[in-house]
């Protein structure tokens, strides 16, 4: 069982229950011997780089110190399990690829070779999105990133202030932000989208306000706002205690929050999801709303259309199986038709929009249900009607936030916490 409060794990049967019925199974096991992925015709695929130089404490994210001996193994591995997924789905149509880590520019050259070897084996049809470190960012990477096709590059600055930078255990100055930023903006990709984040331990509105008219003025075109989650096998708590510092209570996050929303729409940064703010018609920069996925490298998950499935977190366990022609996938949940539509309307209110034809598309005779809900949130002034669908209000974005806070990363710590222990859990309840 998970490691959250009574009440969140309570509420969340009841209402998977209500939802999706009892058919769909809440354990993550080994998948049989002989499974299979199903056959893609369009997928997107994500890119796990997990290598940094520097490990900042406050990151819940698989990732081992820079280590230049081990990017020619992952490399290799990076290529062995694409040719995996190529011989068991098929050569699919990539609508996106995404590349978080840990920091990929930190080991760039692996990741040309491995976007090289996608060229060859799938059909690339869509954006190319990338993470950079400010640290990391210089005109030779952006030259290597336009070289290598990327067209979206999100920089992860945090905060433009030297004493949150500090806290977070970042190790540059503002001033690096600044260069690599201005770097980006002027290499002519589709989109820059700046991460910072609020509702840091001693952390004010201004602050955050401050943040917000740096990254404007630099010519960020995309800004992600976040604040600080914790989990509790992340080493942030640690480092909070160390620090004798104590997290914003959730007044001041909501105030924060609102003054932020209300900064972007005063500034012509239209929401493009719960923390997503973008200027003009530039490509949206998302790193989780894809509808279906595949996972490369070690922690790497899959969302699929029989279920989703997470590969060994362990680098050796991970490089062993690929290299043996196995696939490196530790768990797998699989999906009744039913919960992949329900999955399908949980991003969607991450994107805080919601149309009509497409969620009874993607629900079936679930969408009254859905209707019921998103009818009582108008009720509550959390949804609004808009044209043919639905738009969630400010407080509506506020909430979705909080309940992932709380219900969705209590399932992710579950998972994490006895993936990161053992290279092969047997199973994993939620």
């Amino acid at each position: 069982m998970h490691t959250g409060s009574a009440f969140p794990r309570f509420t969340t049967r009841v209402a998977r229950r209500w939802l999706v019925g009892r058919r769909q199974p809440w354990v993550f096991e080994r998948p049989d011997p002989g499974w299979r992925p199903p056959p893609l015709e369009q997928t997107s695929l994500y890119l796990h780089v997990p290598f940094c130089r520097n490990s900042c404490p406050y990151c819940p994210y698989l990732k081992y110190q820079y280590d230049e001996q081990l990017v020619g193994p992952y490399t290799d591995a990076a290529i062995a399990e694409i040719d995996w997924w190529a011989a068991a789905s098929g050569p699919a149509l990539l609508s996106s690829i995404y590349i978080g880590g840990g920091t990929p520019t930190v080991a760039f050259d692996a990741v040309r070779r491995v976007l090289e070897h996608l060229r060859n084996r799938f059909c690339i049809g869509g954006d190319i999105g990338i993470e950079a470190n400010p640290s990391d960012v210089d005109a030779a990477t952006v030259q290597a990133l336009k070289r290598a096709g990327v067209n979206l590059v999100s920089l992860g600055v945090q905060s433009f202030q030297r004493e949150h930078l500090g806290l977070l255990g970042r190790r540059y100055p503002p001033e690096a932000a600044d260069r690599a930023l201005e770097a980006l903006v002027g290499g002519g990709f589709g989109t820059v989208n700046v991460d910072l984040m609020f509702a840091l331990p001693g952390q004010t509105r201004d602050d955050v306000i401050a943040d917000l008219e740096r990254a404007a003025q630099l010519g960020a075109s995309q800004i992600t706002a976040y604040p600080l989650f914790t989990f509790p096998y992340s080493p942030v708590g640690r480092h909070l205690r160390i620090a004798s510092v104590r997290l914003p209570n959730l007044r001041a996050r909501r105030e924060q929050y609102r003054a932020l929303r209300e900064w972007c729409a005063a500034n012509g940064f239209e929401p493009v999801s719960v923390w997503g703010f973008r200027k003009g018609d530039t490509p949206r920069y998302s790193s989780v709303t894809r509808d279906r996925y595949i996972g490369i490298g070690p922690g790497a998950g899959s969302h699929l259309p029989d279920g989703f499935t997470l590969n060994t977190f362990d680098f050796e366990a991970w490089t062993g199986a690929v290299s043996g022609g196995e696939p490196p996938i530790a768990l797998r949940l699989p999906f009744t038709e039913s919960m992949s539509g329900w999955w399908w309307l949980y991003w969607r209110l991450y994107e805080t929009r919601i149309g009509d034809g497409a969620m009874e598309a993607a629900l079936g005779s679930g969408a009254g249900k859905a209707r019921l809900l998103l009818d009582a949130a108008r009720r509550l002034g959390l949804a609004v009607r808009r044209g043919d669908g639905w738009e969630l209000t400010e407080p509506g974005a506020y909430w979705i936030h909080l309940a992932q806070n709380y219900f969705a990363l209590d399932y992710v710590n579950a998972i994490w916490t006895k993936a990161r222990g053992e290279p092969w859990p047997d199973r994993v309840a939620i």
